[in-house]
């Protein structure tokens, strides 16, 4: 340990304020507004996801910040569904703290507040408040709880280092994820111009004509999935015991927008995996890989390098035929057009699953390969750098998991982890 000068201390002596919100839900906007309310599924991992949040009108953005108006740079923590996740207001925006959250603003004379932010994520106030929080059927912390949390803390000045160094990553982070979603909405917009729309290059003129999906340009098909797709399965109906150590087996609960969370996957053993891929429950380099249990379609995304890795089956495998591009047919079943008429071969009331056999059947509007060509070259390259973008992201995330914890405790001394980033770079 290298914590020599730290100090421990309440969180209620760094903080010139520590406010609890409004406990009853507000009402709820009609539409869009500027006054934006934190509930506690927008808070995760640091971060405060502005992009999801409900609204409200002037007057009831004022009653619930009159003990306090939240500003950049507070610290937001859940006390309750779930219990302790943290994140940092880092914009301007005009927000209010919904149920069940309380905030923490620190006085910058005594503690940096990006340093606080990390150290409610360690294991070392994340167990105090795991424990404050124990003995109900719901965990729930009790604001004056969240008050007497301590800390450990060395020099403001080693702080502002270890928090710039945490940042570091997380900036790189954020940035990624911008142009993530730069790129996403790139896509979406040709994909509604060209193929919603029809008013892809050249075929601004082409004759409309009645179709079982509504009016389409007088060239393009109507064709069920099956017919682009050389097979169209789901992973293993089995799950083989957990190991330790072998291979990762992924669900629907590891999928995310473009890849496999693969940190969080179960693992089975080496036997168990080579029989399953002989059951084809392996994905292959250009499948298409799409949610189909639960939130049906909430993710679909295309297999670009093969893996040691297979598949339950809440997850569907699509192989496009050779001339179908992954990427046109990951946008077709993205589109919101496309989920809401998925219902029509969705089955189950409290876990939704679509049925494989009237899958293969669902119909899409199919343009002709000159322009799924097109497509392809426009579109292909920035689908797959947001994937790469995804992976590092990802990269970055467990090099920033495997600091963190190191850091905050003292572990090891600031400027071994200033010289391991300088040779990063």
């Amino acid at each position: 340990m290298n914590s020599v000068g730290w100090k421990r201390v309440l969180i209620a002596e760094v903080c010139s304020s520590i406010i609890d919100c409004v406990n009853r839900t507000a009402p709820e906007a009609s539409g869009v507004t500027p006054f934006k309310m934190i509930r506690t599924s927008n808070v995760r991992d640091g971060w405060i996801d502005l992009s999801s949040v409900k609204f409200v009108d002037e007057p009831t953005y004022l009653r619930w910040t009159r003990r306090q108006v939240p500003q950049m740079g507070d610290i937001v923590l859940t006390r309750e569904a779930p219990l302790g996740e943290v994140g940092l207001i880092r914009s301007n925006d005009r927000v209010f703290l919904g149920q069940r959250l309380v905030s923490y603003r620190v006085d910058p004379t005594k503690a940096d507040n990006r340093f606080l932010l990390y150290a409610l994520q360690g294991e070392d106030l994340q167990s105090q408040i795991r424990a404050f929080g124990s003995g109900s059927t719901v965990e729930h912390m009790r604001v004056p709880d969240a008050k007497v949390l301590r800390v450990n803390l060395p020099s403001l000045e080693t702080q502002r280092r270890i928090a710039s160094i945490l940042s570091a990553y997380d900036d790189l982070i954020e940035n990624n994820t911008r142009r993530i979603a730069i790129l996403e909405e790139m896509a979406r917009r040709v994909y509604e111009e060209w193929f919603v729309h029809f008013r892809a290059p050249g075929c601004e003129d082409v004759e409309l004509v009645g179709s079982p999906l509504g009016p389409v340009p007088k060239s393009w098909e109507i064709s069920p999935l099956e017919d682009l797709c050389s097979r169209i399965t789901d992973g293993a109906h089995h799950s083989p015991k957990t190991q330790s150590v072998g291979i990762p087996m992924a669900s629907v609960k590891d999928m995310r927008t473009w890849d496999f969370d693969v940190a969080g996957c179960r693992i089975i053993d080496r036997a168990d995996y080579e029989a399953l891929v002989r059951n084809d429950c392996r994905p292959l380099k250009g499948d298409v890989l799409i949610a189909k249990d639960g939130s049906y379609l909430k993710h679909a995304f295309v297999v670009r390098e093969e893996r040691e890795l297979v598949i339950l089956s809440s997850i569907a495998i699509l192989r496009p035929h050779e001339s179908v591009s992954s990427d046109f047919l990951v946008q077709v079943l993205k589109d919101p057009r496309t989920v809401d008429r998925m219902k029509g071969v969705v089955s189950g009331v409290a876990i939704p699953r679509i049925i494989l056999k009237d899958f293969s059947r669902f119909e899409i509007v199919f343009p002709p390969q000159s322009l799924r060509d097109r497509w392809d070259a426009l579109v292909g390259p920035n689908a797959a750098l947001c994937q790469r973008l995804f992976r590092l992201n990802a990269n970055l995330r467990a090099q920033r998991d495997l600091l963190l914890p190191k850091l905050i405790s003292g572990e090891i001394d600031v400027s071994q982890a200033e010289e391991l980033m300088e040779a990063a770079e």
